[in-house]
């Protein structure tokens, strides 16, 4: 596949031809005459402005958009759903087109083997498109085509080697004295050990020994890091079902209370309530 024959990725639109982007090409004539392409429609009076299109085309690659669509609508029209608006020029930043705007849609190439290949400007007066165009619009008096194209699309195994290696993992290094050890401090707020190379056995828990050796000789309640003595922030925290939920047999015994069936009427008769009191004193306060 040749360079004309990729699909165009970006759309931009400058004043000058000389300052056109890097990798794109400019549309300074039209497709039929050769006639200058300037898209800004000049008054009688005043300095020439030019506006000139340029199109970027490159090979379909993952992660990459491809232009499907174009559209020109009036200055004061809603942008359409998808589209993007070229509202400036690349080069000056000054609005891109008089009176109308245009309005470009892009679509990864992962998504759509069809894109736009071509776009090109016909001369003032001609509105019929060459054969295997589309007409978009025009802009200063002159017609925009646009060329659909069928591409090869990326392949999923070339997608899925991608995102392979961007989501390789990488194998941790570590090094001989671990930041784990000089964290200590930290161990008062963690019901484990910090240090995962030790591997410290932790007796059963009892809350009053633990409670009242804070301070003592009670290694079973303690966590040890080096020399420095850490009680473990879940220390004396019986670990145990609760009594009621042990034996199953009592949950057996447990009474489903009945509820009463009560039909609309019986319901208005229960619950009823005029609100006389509330009408009658609402309607003395505003006498």
């Amino acid at each position: 596949m040749s360079n004309s024959d990729w699909p165009i990725t970006a759309v931009t639109v400058v004043t000058d031809p000389s300052k056109c982007p890097a990798g794109y090409t400019i549309i300074d004539k039209t497709y039929d005459k050769r006639d200058d392409a300037d898209l800004w429609r000049d008054g009688y009076f005043g300095k020439r402005i030019c506006r000139y299109m340029c199109v970027e085309r490159s090979a379909p690659s993952v992660g990459k958009d491809v232009l499907v669509d174009v559209a020109i609508i009036n200055e004061r029209d809603p942008i359409p759903a998808g589209f993007t608006c070229i509202d400036f020029t690349s080069d000056s930043r000054e609005k891109a087109m008089k009176k109308k705007m245009l309005c470009v849609r892009y679509m990864s190439c992962t998504l759509t083997n069809d894109a736009i290949a071509e776009l090109i400007i016909m001369s003032k007066g001609v509105r019929r498109p060459p054969n295997g165009y589309n007409l978009v619009g025009e802009l200063n008096n002159m017609a925009l085509c646009f060329k659909m194209a069928t591409f090869r699309s990326p392949t999923a195994e070339t997608q899925q080697n991608n995102v392979a290696q961007s989501y390789m993992p990488t194998t941790p290094t570590y090094t001989t004295e671990s930041p784990l050890n000089h964290m200590a401090g930290v161990g008062t707020a963690l019901p484990y050990a910090i240090n995962p190379t030790t591997n410290h056995a932790r007796p059963g828990l009892d809350r009053t020994n633990s409670i009242a050796g804070i301070g003592s000789n009670h290694p079973q309640n303690h966590a040890y890091s080096g020399s420095q003595q850490v009680v473990q922030a879940l220390s004396g925290v019986p670990w145990q079902i609760n009594s009621r939920y042990t034996d199953i047999a009592r949950l057996q015994d447990i009474m489903i209370p009945q509820i009463g069936y009560k039909s609309i009427m019986d319901i208005e008769n229960e619950y009823s309530y005029t609100f006389n009191i509330e009408r009658s004193v609402s309607a003395n306060s505003f006498q």
